[in-house]
């Protein structure tokens, strides 16, 4: 049996406020080609389908597209469960008539755990999914009166690893034979994962470590995790991964190729066979962090250098300079025109984002400082992490404030999302 294991589509994010339709709608074309190509019996989609919990209704006709046209291919089923970015009330609103569709969709973990099981069956072949979403806070445990935020970490990472038990039980009790492969799915940030630093991810409570690898139950022939947007195996693990983001979400993900997962199964125990699939970026996304003759430079190489086929590219640049450089966006708009065949037609590559940082450091600055960015480069938790240090917080306050304010976050999040 083949599986493709995607993760992290984020369908309606916008990069900057530019709209990335066209992005998904190409990353999800090559998907469904690559499914007949491949001969795909099942595709997981491991959470985070759309950016944010009200999706527009263009980022939701992209996804039932796809889950129509799915199942034209030789697909015989699907399991798409829900991240910290979806709305389970969202996800599960049309389960009925997924499920008559062998779309089988898990948007919160708040059934028992055998009406989570999903058996599916290709022909002779069989497969048991374990189908675990995003685990929020409610999912997992009952808050106690006084209790530290250590023990409370605790409590969460407890409530995860008996939550995969619990599954996992419900899994072998409802399989057919011994010999039928168990799939389980999760969302999570497990031990040992790795992902870009401009992305930090945090999810219960900053706690990096819900799960090790080693903590899933051996039942599970293959673990399909997401959340985090590097694809990566997690604890020396072969067969517990990240598939990876299906399109960069930042200019720093845009200098790595997104991918998906290819997962070859037999029976039950056997070795589990998995190859990781490039997937073809359709609009370049340029990270220039150069002093400005450089800069320049690598504009003219970019538009000479442009594929008509793909999407116009879009540039992130960061001009190392300590002089001000009056009307800096305007020169290199015009490093681009005149680099292009048609000066006065549509620009070759689009410049997204242009701001200077220093080159040489000031007397007496502090080495260690930031460089100054715009606040739509901000994620609420830096925003709140300066505030903090410009107050002069001893490291002891600030870490109980950013726990506060990590729990105040999950709360918001967890009440938009329903």
């Amino acid at each position: 049996m083949r599986i493709l294991h995607t993760a992290d589509w984020h369908l309606g994010h916008r990069l900057y406020n530019r709209d990335r339709t066209p992005e998904h709608r190409a990353a999800l074309d090559w998907l469904l080609q690559t499914v007949d190509a491949e001969r795909i019996d099942v595709v997981i989609v491991a959470g985070d389908v759309f950016d944010v919990t009200n999706p527009s209704n263009q980022a939701k006709e992209l996804y039932y597209d796809f889950l129509a046209r799915l199942k034209h291919t030789c697909c015989t089923s699907a399991v798409v469960v829900g991240g910290n970015h979806d709305s389970p009330s969202l996800l599960n609103a049309p389960r009925g008539l997924m499920r008559a569709l062998q779309l089988h969709v898990v948007g919160a973990a708040d059934t028992a755990a055998e009406e989570r099981v999903v058996c599916i069956n290709c022909g002779e072949e069989e497969l048991v999914v374990a189908a675990v979403p995003y685990l929020r806070e409610r999912d997992l445990r009952t808050a106690r009166f006084g209790e530290s935020p250590e023990d409370r970490e605790t409590a969460l990472r407890d409530g995860i690893r008996r939550h995969f038990e619990d599954i996992a039980a419900a899994a072998v009790a409802l399989r057919s034979g011994e010999q039928v492969p168990i799939v389980a799915t999760g969302h999570l940030f497990a031990a040992g994962a790795t992902d870009d630093e401009e992305k930090k991810s945090y999810i219960y409570q900053a706690n990096e470590n819900n799960i090790d690898a080693g903590h899933f139950p051996d039942c599970f022939d293959y673990v399909a995790l997401g959340h985090i947007h590097r694809a990566q195996s997690v604890g020396g693990k072969d067969h517990v991964r990240y598939a990876g983001s299906l399109v960069p979400l930042t200019f720093v993900e845009g200098q790595a190729a997104r991918s998906v997962r290819i997962v070859e199964l037999g029976r039950a125990g056997a070795v589990v066979r998995t190859r990781k699939l490039p997937l073809p970026g359709s609009r370049p996304l340029l990270r220039l962090r150069y002093e400005l003759a450089e800069v320049k430079e690598r504009l003219r190489q970019a538009v000479a250098e442009r594929d008509p086929n793909l999407l116009t590219p879009w540039a992130e640049v960061r001009v190392l300079t300590d002089e001000p450089i009056p009307n800096l966006r305007e020169k290199l708009i015009d490093v681009v025109r005149r680099a292009q065949a048609d000066p006065g037609g549509e620009l070759a590559v689009e410049l997204i984002r242009v701001s200077r940082e220093r080159l040489t450091p000031r007397a007496g600055d502090d080495p260690r400082r930031e460089e100054q960015r715009q606040l739509d480069e901000l994620d609420p938790l830096d925003v709140f992490t300066q505030l903090c240090g410009r107050n002069d917080c001893s490291a002891e306050a600030a870490t109980a404030l950013r726990q506060d304010f990590l729990e105040l976050r999950s709360w918001v999040n967890e009440a938009a999302g329903g």
